[in-house]
């Protein structure tokens, strides 16, 4: 049975609770920079409130929701007002880190280019299978394995560099 996203108020408040900050940390890992985060998960909840899209489960809606702000950065990346990203250095802290990062590891994510940023993401901080990544992203399966095992292997050069055990 489908339900469509067309929802009361109340339903509206509860999805958004339950999923902001992971359309924030998604937004913000594509865009690197705060206020174009938020700016684009306002509009990701604006479309969610406006949309005549039926969903089967809550799985459906969260893939439905992270779909859609990856969507959305990539219009601003498009957007001929687009102007170069702030660097990691001048986002607030307490924005974007998970409240478990205790050896800098989130920071060192956010550092790694976008193609291996979101896999990454999605796989650890999400639990999305590598199958469902590729699904979500439009990408072949074995591309999101490979984009995991390089994206691990560079954080793990990383930490070797610096000394950290994560």
């Amino acid at each position: 049975m489908s339900v469509s996203l067309l929802r009361t108020n109340e339903e509206i408040t509860e999805i958004y609770i339950r999923y902001v900050s992971t359309v924030y940390r998604v937004a913000l890992m594509m865009l690197k920079n705060v206020a174009e985060a938020e700016d684009a998960m306002q509009t990701v909840f604006i479309k969610l409130m406006t949309a005549n899209t039926d969903v089967k489960s809550e799985e459906h809606l969260k893939a439905w929701l992270i779909v859609t702000t990856q969507n959305i950065c990539k219009n601003v990346f498009k957007s001929r007002w687009y102007s170069k990203k702030v660097d990691y250095e001048h986002i607030p802290e307490q924005s974007c880190l998970p409240d478990t990062d205790t050896n800098g590891v989130w920071e060192k994510i956010t550092a790694l280019d976008e193609k291996h940023r979101l896999p990454i993401y999605l796989h650890y901080y999400e639990g999305y299978k590598t199958e469902e990544i590729a699904k979500m992203l439009g990408e072949n399966h074995a591309t999101v394995r490979t984009r995991l095992r390089t994206a691990r292997a560079k954080l793990k050069l990383i930490f070797e560099e610096e000394g950290v055990t994560p």
